[in-house]
């Protein structure tokens, strides 16, 4: 049954993305989907504003790990990769009504594959970003 979910969650996604793109302000989070939110979110690492990724990520992250731990922990994973080179949604799963896991296939200057994963939760409307987790 939850694969029937999922594949139908996909599926109503694509068919939104072909037939009108949705484009997001920083401050219209409500308004994305969750792949559109999860990159949007995902910029703000290649860009290496850590505090910012910690400040628009979900209570459930922020209230796990304060911004300067965050920060460290964050930098210190990704700095070593080198610039991001790409990244190719690789699937997008419904955990429940309120919860979703989007992974992608990524590659940084400095490591050819990698696996990206953000889990993202429903909060006042809209998605928001609350684990981040980097293979």
């Amino acid at each position: 049954m939850k694969a029937v979910i999922a594949f139908i969650f996909v599926a109503v996604f694509a068919a939104i993305a072909s037939a009108a793109p949705v484009r997001v302000s920083q401050s219209s989070p409500g308004k994305a989907t969750p792949d559109d939110r999860a990159r949007q979110w995902l910029t703000l690492l290649d860009d290496g504003d850590y505090g910012r990724s910690w400040q628009e990520s979900g209570k459930a992250l922020r209230s796990r790990e304060d911004a300067a731990s965050w920060t460290s922990r964050i930098k210190a994973m990704r700095e070593p990769l080198g610039a991001m080179a790409s990244r190719n949604l690789r699937l997008i799963e419904l955990v429940n009504s309120e919860k979703v896991v989007v992974r992608y296939d990524s590659v940084f200057a400095h490591k050819a594959t990698a696996q990206e994963t953000v889990t993202l939760g429903l909060e006042n409307g809209g998605w928001a970003v609350i684990d981040y987790a980097l293979k």
